[in-house]
């Protein structure tokens, strides 16, 4: 019997859900199964550590036996005497032991007719930096892995050696070979079923790690390996292990089979259980976190304002509005990537300024938010330091630089409530705008006349509406790039648009005045320069020529000023008018 549409979706949707939740159970019992399995190999791999230490402290103890022989003898140990004991300290994962004072190997057991006696290591820079360690830390340190006296590997052990009297004699010197000093634990953990790589920092002046060990081949690592780090002759070594053929969870299979006789309505609500909490964690993530800077987002921020226990209190706190100056002309300038870049920067300069107990948010677009649990002098000191001096961050080859105003008020003492507090500090920020930025302003009851509408009236608008020509243009370069012209001066040149002024300039200064009346305009320009040290406010007047775009031949009258900018550096700004004002001529 063929069942109908809705019993089919009925019978459709109880095997999707059944299936689902067999298929997430078993998941989590495979999860759990392997994350037991990793932390046994875990507990083995701490033991086999302790193991491996324990090989190794088997040759640290015999140089440093040595190395109390040396001092015994305060340094004068002869040929004999030495031979004897070294005699006495060899083992089969020894395969030199030498006397090294002062840098320089004297004595060496076995002797080998290859080598060289009287050997300086502090010739060798490798060596010299070693060994220079150990003497100015005072520690044994196991130098290695690497070939040395006919041994294909072994590890130094470097013990540093003071007399009685104080004086630093040298050095003694074990060379161990791999892996025979560590054979039967390496043995006894493949017995064991697993496989296992050893790692080394080689020396305690590198962090670089390099392979000493793999059961699966010399340079291959084993995937999906649990290790175990530990620290021993000043240097940082690793074991990892995994079992052989890999992490396998043979009780997961059963389970499947067994999870078809389970309840299915339990199992698929704690599989839907699972999912929504952790969607729920996730979106909770999401709705306090600014994700370009990391900090807290408006609501983030408010919501810990709230629960802080200065509020709860009514103890000292300091609420700052900090934004950063002209960020819609920083990203106008050189892009939003840059500006993204701008924003993370200033959120870096914040947690480096504030204390780790201050609460730093991103309230929205440029603006953020810091709370300064302290007495107000000392919040304020914090808010002028981070407010001060030019902020400035590198993208490639080129730097950018900006500045940052603020407004802040204190708790309890100006408001008694957050959303009190917020305005003030918001109405102190604009203050701070109005003021000309890159200032600190705290909060004051007269702020509240201030007109927020001031503040859209910006520089364009009072370039466009000025009855002349308004010309900027780099001071600091061949070109003189020209970085910005009214409309005014545009349509005295001719031209329909910005863009067709600067193509028929070629975006330069240099192409703007009539060649005939360069070289004199060139001379004053450097003398406004030069003045620009003694008398920084004056301006310069000039009266040259120009050609327009259809060919007319133009007298105009300038008032130009040399200006140095946080953002282009040293630029000229001019002010234009057609015809001879009298104004001094170009000489």
């Amino acid at each position: 019997m063929k069942l109908n549409l809705k019993n089919k979706i009925i019978w459709l949707v109880f095997t999707f859900c059944f299936v689902i939740a067999s298929f997430a159970v078993t998941t989590i019992f495979y999860s759990r199964e392997i994350a037991d399995k990793k932390s046994k190999a875990y507990r083995i791999a701490e033991a086999y550590a302790v193991e491996l230490k324990r090989d190794f402290t088997y040759a640290t103890n015999r140089n440093a036996a040595l190395e109390k022989l040396v001092i015994s003898k305060n340094g004068k140990l002869s040929d004999a005497e030495f031979i004897h004991d070294a005699k006495l300290l060899n083992t089969d994962y020894i395969s030199l032991i030498e006397l090294v004072p002062n840098g320089v190997v004297t004595d060496a057991y076995p002797y080998h007719p290859s080598q060289k006696k009287n050997t300086d290591l502090m010739k060798i820079k490798e060596a010299r930096e070693v060994l220079n360690f150990v003497k100015r830390k005072k520690q044994t340190v196991i130098y290695g892995p690497m070939p040395l006296a006919g041994t294909k590997r072994c590890v130094v052990v470097m013990n540093p050696v003071t007399l009685k009297n104080g004086k630093f004699w040298g050095y003694t010197m074990l060379t161990v070979k791999l892996p025979n000093v560590y054979r039967h634990t390496l043995k006894n953990l493949k017995a064991m079923g697993y496989d296992y790589c050893i790692d080394t920092s080689k020396s305690p002046l590198t962090q670089k790690r390099v392979q000493v060990e793999s059961s699966v081949g010399k340079g291959d690592k084993i995937q999906d390996a649990v290790g175990y780090t530990f620290s021993y002759g000043s240097c940082w070594w690793t074991l990892s292990v995994v079992p052989k053929g890999g992490w396998r969870a043979g009780a997961a299979g059963l389970l499947l089979a067994s999870a078809v006789v389970i309840d299915l309505a339990i199992s698929s609500l704690l599989y839907l259980f699972l999912g929504t909490r952790q969607q729920k964690d996730e979106l909770n993530r999401l709705a306090f976190k600014d994700p370009l800077t990391g900090l807290l987002n408006r609501r983030g921020f408010l919501e810990q304002l709230e629960r802080r226990p200065e509020i709860r209190d009514q103890s000292p706190l300091t609420l700052a509005f900090i934004d950063l100056d002209d960020f819609k002309f920083v990203n106008d300038v050189y892009g939003h990537v840059i500006g993204d870049l701008a924003l993370k920067n200033l959120a870096r300069h914040l947690q480096e300024v504030f204390p780790p107990e201050a609460l730093i948010g991103r309230t929205g677009g440029d603006e953020f938010c810091v709370a300064v649990p302290s007495d107000p002098a000392r919040a304020q000191k914090l808010i002028e330091e981070a407010v001060s001096g030019v902020q400035e961050f590198t993208s490639g080859q080129q730097a950018i630089r900006y500045t940052i105003s603020a407004g802040y008020a204190d708790f309890p003492k100006q408001a008694d409530k957050v959303k009190g507090l917020v305005v003030l500090a918001d109405e102190a920020l604009y203050a701070a705008k109005m003021h000309g930025k890159k200032a600190a302003k705290h909060y004051e009851p007269r702020m509240k006349r201030i007109k927020r509408a001031q503040l859209g009236f910006n520089v364009k608008n009072v370039a466009q509406g000025l009855p002349g020509g308004v010309l900027i243009y780099r001071a600091d370069d061949q070109k003189r790039e020209i970085l910005f012209a009214n409309d005014y001066l545009v349509h005295l040149l001719g031209c329909q648009s910005y863009e067709e002024f600067l193509a028929y300039t070629k975006s330069s200064y240099n192409n703007f005045i009539y060649r005939d009346d360069f070289a004199a305009a060139e001379k004053s320009i450097k003398r406004q320069r030069e003045q620009k040290l003694t008398d920084p406010d004056k301006s310069l007047s000039l009266i040259y020529r120009v050609q327009a775009k259809d060919g007319r031949i133009l007298h105009l009258s300038t008032l130009g000023r040399y200006v140095e900018d946080n953002y282009y550096g040293d630029v000229f700004v001019v002010f234009v008018l057609p015809g001879d004002l009298s104004f001094e001529k170009a000489d």
